[in-house]
């Protein structure tokens, strides 16, 4: 397979690889994270919880990986394979649901590099995820709203 057939720029698929794929699994390959994710799933063996998945993928929060895992769901990408007991709820096992064809391991392998990079940069970030998702900068510099002083209005 070419490397103009299996990547574009910046760890996006070409336009004809992506085409190849059902709209679904195009969903499902479109993120970073739900790659990652796949990667993990993709050719181990058993089921794995969330907890197993999150400690391959360091930098993300349960609430993400957990997101994504329902995304892929969805997709019909990842299946759900049972259960085991937890502390307050049981813990669902994931389980690939891709086929062991060449185009979807090409797309993973062709994005691993972009994606391992996107999880180097987010590991350096220690930033509130809610101002990334609002894209609001981080401050550069802290300032500190003082009080006026009261004066003798007997307030």
């Amino acid at each position: 397979m070419s490397g103009a057939r299996v990547a574009g720029g910046a760890g996006w698929l070409s336009t004809d690889l992506a085409a190849s794929f059902s709209p679904p699994l195009q969903d499902a390959l479109s993120h970073p994270l739900r790659r990652e994710i796949l990667r993990v799933l993709h050719g181990r063996g058993g089921p794995r919880g969330v907890t197993e998945i999150l400690s391959e993928l360091s930098p993300f929060t349960r609430g993400e990986v957990s997101y994504h895992l329902l995304i892929l769901q969805r997709c019909g990408a990842v299946v759900i394979e049972g259960t085991r007991p937890g502390p307050v709820t049981g813990e669902n096992l994931y389980e690939s649901a891709l086929e062991d064809g060449a185009e979807v391991a090409a797309a993973l392998e062709a994005t691993a590099e972009f994606d391992q990079a996107h999880r180097r940069e987010r590991q350096g970030d220690h930033s509130s995820g809610i101002l990334t998702m609002f894209g609001i900068p981080r401050p550069t510099r802290t300032i500190r709203l003082g009080l006026r002083p009261r004066t003798g209005s007997g307030r």
